[in-house]
């Protein structure tokens, strides 16, 4: 059960990977003063630079033992792909009394990883996703209200320390956030549906239009309304997808096959022009994204 009763607040906290997510949490917790140094971890220089220019972080390093000396908490705000590498440093860098915590969009692989790298370390691992991201990315994108009124996922494991999970807590709980705690896997198959088939499609939608070589100009022109909302989020970052594909793909996959079989269902209504069904399976699915509507706009589950 998560606690709601700590208050977050820390000398040093350590962001790897300063982009939309992890810029949006710098940004965030330096406006609330709840941390006294926010340190950005990254590879680019000039990318860092400007997180500092943007107030997302107070200082940065592209050395990974000077941006976790210290740190109190260590956010790894990476694609999920460059996780295992870097549980792999931080188990011989971080402190002791460190709470590593990250934001990735899987969970199973993820707690995997660190408890095949972190060792003793796993105790203060608190593994977490935000859902709350944008069909832009990078350290432009960031921003301190991102995460208001959004949900985020933790998804800790029996060895997970209650403090270090309450200073998680806390955290998120600064930036604006509503918890929700579960299973890495319950975490995985429900994403798999809400977030990443969705992220699938819309990629597969584009493509097929891209490739309408003969028509391309006229596509592209006709390409608003419905079409433009539903293929928005093919907009995001190729990367962070490509990895979530890798890491997620059984319970991807088994979704994809789903949804094939549902479309297989639409395509045999259409070819024997059963209108009765058509309009009965349109309906249940405005029904069901009634439902939606109204648990979004009901703040529920928070």
């Amino acid at each position: 059960m998560i606690s709601r009763d700590t208050k977050f607040r820390v000398e040093r906290l350590t962001i790897i990977g300063v982009g939309l997510i992890g810029g949006s949490v710098g940004r965030a917790l330096r406006d609330a003063s709840a941390a006294t140094e926010v340190i950005g971890y990254g590879r680019n220089p000039a990318h860092l630079s400007r997180a500092v220019e943007l107030g997302l972080v107070d200082h940065w390093s592209t050395v990974l033992s000077d941006a976790v000396a210290g740190a109190e908490v260590v956010m790894v705000a990476t694609p999920v792909g460059a996780m295992p590498g870097l549980f792999q440093q931080l188990a011989e860098l971080v402190s002791p009394t460190c709470i590593v915590t990250d934001a990735g969009s899987v969970k199973k692989k993820v707690v995997d990883a660190a408890r095949a790298s972190l060792g003793s370390s796993m105790v203060r691992f608190v593994p977490g996703h935000p859902i709350a991201g944008l069909e832009r990315s990078g350290v432009e994108a960031a921003a301190g209200d991102l995460f208001e009124g959004h949900k985020v996922i933790l998804t800790p494991t029996p060895d997970t320390d209650p403090k270090a999970l309450a200073q998680i807590v806390a955290l998120w709980r600064t930036t604006g956030a509503q918890l929700m705690d579960m299973s890495p896997e319950r975490h995985d198959r429900l994403l798999a549906l809400t977030s990443h088939l969705p992220h699938m499609l819309a990629y597969a939608l584009v493509n097929l239009l891209a490739g309408q070589a003969q028509d391309e100009g006229e596509c592209f022109d006709l390409a608003a309304g419905g079409f433009y909302d539903i293929s928005r989020i093919a907009s995001s970052d190729p990367v962070m997808w490509r990895d979530i594909c890798l890491h997620n793909a059984d319970e991807l996959l088994a979704r994809m096959g789903e949804y094939q079989e549902m479309m297989d269902r639409l395509a045999a209504l259409v070819r024997s022009k059963d209108a009765e069904g058509l309009e009965q399976m349109f309906r249940r699915a405005r029904s069901a994204r009634s439902r939606i509507e109204d648990r979004r706009k009901d703040g529920a589950p928070g």
